[in-house]
């Protein structure tokens, strides 16, 4: 008997836009017109998101923890809540709007512009999971664009090698929590410093102003740590980032209550590189510092 098979992924979009690939979705129909749907949740990636942007997905009982839910013969609520009906007046019309000629429920979820009220939920070509070396000694992208691309390939199921670390299952919730933890305070930061800049256009009118300078504040908190090591002097760390004096200061006040941790930076100045503060060595002493404190949690217990 013939069989024809169609696949997708249901995803959502959490914080900063990134897209989570939750579960897998296959479409079976056979000649004799029987069917089945057949869903496989990613458990290790739905663990990274709250409820505020996901809370299910109809139809399905998660706190079962089941490898896959299969329904025979019966649509699903899932499809049932987003897909049309044969007993639709504009069926025809529906279909020919996403290029279709027949009905291919998750071909037509991943076709259609049509949103749903009722959740986030979406459905793409399925994303088939790998394992990827995201960057090497010689990558010269930035804090954030690095971490981004760390944390968009962490959401939809992928498997990272940083340095001959491999983020995977068995600890992609403990690195996402600390890669988002930093992505959000600077991206945070950079909107604070947005919405700063045009709250002062509009009281000087067309005048803009002089930008603010941006400070990495990573790069910051790396220079601080040479002050306080007497390697250089204020002044020429204030040189070094290109502020006057009295910014240096500014932020250094700022940055007394920061949660992020020097340890890291103390670590990058073991790794026999000058003075590289791009993404791979904030990375690679991210790595180390929880390698660390997995050690001295596991002899502390």
């Amino acid at each position: 008997m013939r069989t024809y098979r169609s696949f997708g992924t249901i995803c959502v979009k959490g914080p900063y836009n990134l897209v989570f690939a939750l579960c897998d979705i296959e479409y079976i129909l056979k000649e004799d017109d029987s069917f089945r749907y057949v869903f496989k949740p990613n458990y290790n990636v739905i663990e990274l998101l709250d409820s505020k942007y996901f809370q299910g997905i109809p139809g399905l009982n998660l706190d079962l923890k089941e490898k896959e839910y299969i329904r025979d013969n019966m649509i699903p609520t899932f499809i049932s809540e987003r897909v049309p009906m044969k007993n639709r007046e504009d069926y025809n019309e529906l279909l020919e709007l996403v290029g279709m000629d027949y009905m291919d429920p998750i071909e037509y979820l991943i076709r259609t512009k049509d949103k749903y009220c009722g959740d986030n939920l979406f459905v793409v070509k399925k994303i088939e999971s790998t394992t990827i070396n995201l960057i090497d000694e010689n990558s010269k992208e930035n804090n954030n664009a690095l971490i981004k691309k760390i944390l968009t390939n962490l959401c939809i199921g992928n498997n990272v090698i940083i340095n001959n670390q491999i983020i995977n299952d068995l600890n992609r919730k403990i690195f996402y929590d600390v890669f988002i933890a930093i992505y959000a305070r600077t991206y945070n930061n950079n909107k604070d410093l947005q919405k700063k800049g045009i709250l002062e256009a509009k009281a000087k009118g067309n005048f803009k102003g002089r930008k603010p300078i941006s400070v990495d504040e990573l790069k910051f908190l790396a220079i601080l740590e040479e002050v306080k090591n007497k390697k250089i002097s204020p002044k020429e760390a204030a040189s070094k980032l290109g502020i006057s004096i009295d910014k240096y200061y500014r932020l250094k006040n700022k940055l007394k209550s920061t949660t992020v941790s020097l340890q890291w930076y103390k670590i990058e100045c073991n790794i026999k590189k000058n003075n590289r503060f791009d993404g791979y060595f904030l990375v690679f002493s991210i790595l180390l510092l929880i390698n660390e404190l997995n050690i001295l949690n596991s002899s502390s217990s």
